[in-house]
């Protein structure tokens, strides 16, 4: 029964017209000429340092990003006495793709959060928040360079 429910669905994903957006697609031609930045300072550097998509500032066939990056927390759970004990903390990257005429062609938002805990240590917490912050930030860029690229090659389509 499992081999024939297998067989049946492979037959049905082939004659669908499914295909890969990305399969036979040379990313190198993908190019970027500028990349501006907005948000806090301290997560702007982190972001900045962090992405690897090469910026070619000379290129006049190239498309621009504009990156804003925001953070946010709130109160998870308080104990008996009203005091946080645990924080959501979240990071949203919100991008935007511009051709070379300065058109718009695509944009996006990417979020991510953790839950933290909250002791009576202020710098040790602050500590952790910036470290999960940054744990955040460094899985929103594979996801940023992923959907970047396939926005990119979809509107050569």
């Amino acid at each position: 029964m499992k081999k024939t429910f297998y067989i049946f669905f492979v037959l049905l994903l082939t004659s669908c017209g499914f295909s890969p957006i990305l399969k036979n697609v040379d990313l190198s031609s993908v190019k970027i000429n500028k990349i501006d930045f907005e948000g806090p300072s301290g997560l702007t550097y982190y972001l900045k340092s962090n992405l690897n998509i090469p910026v070619e500032q000379n290129l006049k066939n190239a498309y621009s990003l504009k990156l804003n990056i925001n953070e946010s927390s709130s109160s998870v759970t308080k104990d008996t006495a009203g005091i946080t004990t645990e924080e959501r903390v979240s990071v949203t990257i919100n991008f935007q793709i511009f051709d070379k005429e300065n058109k718009l062609i695509g944009s996006e938002s990417l979020s991510d959060s953790r839950v933290i805990s909250v002791t009576n240590n202020v710098s040790t917490d602050d500590e952790v928040k910036r470290i999960e912050k940054e744990n955040i930030i460094t899985n929103l860029i594979q996801q940023l360079t992923f959907a970047i690229r396939a926005q990119i090659i979809s509107s050569q389509q």
